[in-house]
């Protein structure tokens, strides 16, 4: 009996804390173009025991679109057919490279 009671309490209290965690979560103060630009209004810093942390959903162009250069700059592709490149390190000589890239042309399959 003691054993389901105390279940029931630390249940009680997950629950509770999930509720006071999504409850309370911060929200943007500041609009986007109040935060971008050459000045951007920053708000100050809040320390928090649980750190808010909005990742995006990493997303490819759609084929044949690329982003707008500087005028006199120009865009090129730099690597194309990776499934999910991990990271991209520059060597001293200036060459490039991706550890763990998928491509699709080198993609081994295997029979079980």
């Amino acid at each position: 009996m003691k054993r389901v009671i105390a279940a029931i309490v630390v249940l009680v209290l997950i629950a509770a804390g999930a509720v006071l965690y999504f409850q309370w979560g911060e929200t943007a103060t500041l609009t986007v173009e109040e935060g971008t630009g050459p000045q951007p209004k920053l708000p100050e810093p809040n320390p928090t025991l649980i750190p808010t942390v909005n990742v995006a959903d990493a997303s490819s162009w759609p084929e044949g679109a690329k982003p707008t250069a500087a005028p006199g700059m120009t865009v090129a592709e730099f690597a194309g057919g990776l499934d999910h490149p991990r990271w991209l390190h520059v060597l001293p000589m200036a060459t490039s490279w991706s550890p763990k890239p998928t491509h699709r042309r080198n993609r081994r399959t295997s029979a079980v």
